[in-house]
């Protein structure tokens, strides 16, 4: 991709929006009027989203470990990742009885939904211990074959232990995550803000 522009940090401090803050996009619909900002220390970036309606997110670079409440964008997808609980043993019944069952994994720990543009979910796809899944517009355990901007297997979520790890599978377009808190930015980094793909030069 093309470099459009370049926006030197002149101050540790530089927030981006569209209106009022440091570096404006005026005609980008998606940036709320201070969407974010970032914060240059000591050779460091970092980017915290500013509460903006639309996020901010980060591109992965390696396989990153899923938390509680993360958002990853897949093509043109939004799912939310959400820890149910941890397996572990059934509690006993009053009477110390035992249930007999199929031998299935402890429990399905937890799930990926997908999310419109009204923050509700509409489709889920449940996790448990175990088992990688895979996804993608044709290939995989859950497929979106009506968005073209998602490569055929797009992303993996490998089951590690208790946790899951999200891995792009060679994708054309990548993966990125939804800042929380504050997040540093890697050298090189893609980032995304309303309709505004940036990419860190740090050096």
């Amino acid at each position: 991709a093309q470099v459009a522009q370049r926006f030197p940090l002149q101050s540790a401090v530089t927030t981006l929006g569209r209106q009022g803050a440091d570096i404006n996009f005026p005609d980008d619909d998606y940036l709320s009027p201070l969407h974010a900002q970032f914060l240059y220390l000591d050779g460091i970036l970092t980017v915290r989203d500013l509460g903006s309606k639309n996020g901010t997110w980060l591109y992965l670079d390696e396989p990153h470990k899923l938390s509680d409440g993360d958002l990853v964008l897949l093509g043109s997808q939004i799912l939310r990742f959400r820890r149910l609980g941890y397996p572990g043993p059934r509690p006993p019944e009053q009477d110390q009885t035992r249930r007999l069952g199929s031998l299935t994994p402890a429990a399905d720990i937890a799930n990926l939904a997908q999310v419109r543009a009204d923050g509700s979910p509409r489709d889920i796809l449940t996790l448990s211990p175990g088992r990688t899944a895979r996804l993608g517009r044709e290939q995989g355990d859950w497929q979106f074959p009506y968005d073209s901007s998602m490569s055929a297997l797009h992303a993996l979520i490998r089951s590690e232990d208790a946790d899951f790890v999200l891995v792009d599978a060679g994708s054309r377009n990548g993966l990125a995550v939804a800042v929380r808190g504050e997040r540093r930015v890697p050298p090189n980094a893609r980032l995304l803000a309303g309709d505004q793909m940036l990419r860190a030069e740090l050096g």
